[in-house]
């Protein structure tokens, strides 16, 4: 397996799947996926201009997003990208591999992405419906009564991909083009690194990301870029004990070597509507210690791991 190449799949489609999807069942590789890998190569080929107006491309060549233009997958091998999900490690932000640990870094960002990693790493505020439709008003030019239809369809602080789209091609042909600017890059972040699990929507709060065109090249893209992905996988991977409304992770059966013990296939992790109360598994901890531990022994290495478990 190449792994520049499982690296940049991974960081153009984002890994998202429902809370607590079984992705150790037999099925998972099978036709019907339990994993859900959102990528918009195909789309952004259509939706991308050959060239844009001296105007916009001055703006986006300065955000320091223009590479993500030409950088995106067409196609993404699901079962590889399950393959790594099931290997990454939440409490260490890696993957554990037979051969050691390995995980996405800065330098990956920014040679295989080249965006920037050094600036300013600001992360907007969720904004409700009400400001969500008032800055689609101030910075994308449209009319009140629009954006709120628009956001109201969306149900919820977003915008639609493809509404982003229409407008850049209408304030492109007005000439407006700060607001053109504006709508191009927002669909073009919520197309790649800020893509979301309905496939086409964005969240309204990054465009404040673009109120000042002229300073978004002091943000720091690649953090951006590499702490969102670093959440995709977590939830991803991630199985959960339900105490009332909260709900914790809880996979101790996903990291055997870190205290001393060979690797084996984890249980699959327990859906969030599934998870037990919290108050009896405490109770019982002892308990789900030795459940944890008694399949495996002590590892002599630490890319110890039990027969199996990459296969």
């Amino acid at each position: 397996m190449d792994i520049q190449e499982s690296r940049t799949t991974r960081l153009f489609g984002k890994v998202r799947a429902s809370c607590g999807s079984p992705f150790w069942f037999d099925e998972e590789r099978g036709p019907k996926k339990e994993l859900k890998v959102a990528g918009h190569g195909l789309k952004l080929t259509l939706r991308v201009p050959l060239a844009l107006p001296q105007q916009v491309e001055s703006w986006v060549s300065r955000s320091g997003l223009s590479s993500l233009q030409r950088t995106s997958l067409n196609k993404i091998d699901t079962n590889m990208i399950s393959a790594f999900v099931e290997r990454w490690h939440l409490e260490s932000s890696s993957f554990h591999m037979p051969f050691d640990e390995m995980s996405i870094t800065f330098d990956d960002v920014s040679c295989l992405l080249h965006l920037p990693i050094n600036g300013v790493f600001w992360s907007p505020q969720d904004v409700i419906e009400e400001a969500a439709v008032e800055l689609a008003v101030d910075y994308l030019g449209v009319l009140h009564g629009e954006a709120q239809s628009h956001v109201r369809s969306c149900m919820g602080s977003y915008y639609k991909l493809e509404w982003l789209y229409d407008l850049f091609v209408q304030h492109r042909a007005a000439s407006s083009w700060a607001y053109a600017t504006r709508a191009y890059l927002l669909m073009l972040v919520g197309s790649t690194f800020f893509t979301e699990n309905t496939f086409t929507l964005v969240e309204a709060r990054y465009l404040l990301l673009f109120t000042d065109l002229d300073i978004c090249l002091g943000y720091s893209w690649g953090a951006v870029a590499l702490i969102t992905l670093y959440r995709y996988l977590g939830d991803a991977s991630m199985g959960c004990l339900k105490w009332g409304d909260p709900v914790v992770p809880y996979l101790p059966d996903r990291c055997l070597r870190q205290f001393g013990y060979k690797q084996y296939v984890p249980s699959p992790p327990l859906g969030c509507m599934m998870a037990t109360d919290i108050d009896v598994d405490w109770i019982r901890y002892h308990q789900s210690v030795i459940a944890v531990i008694r399949p495996t022994t002590l590892a002599t290495t630490p890319s110890d791991i039990e027969d199996g478990y990459l296969e």
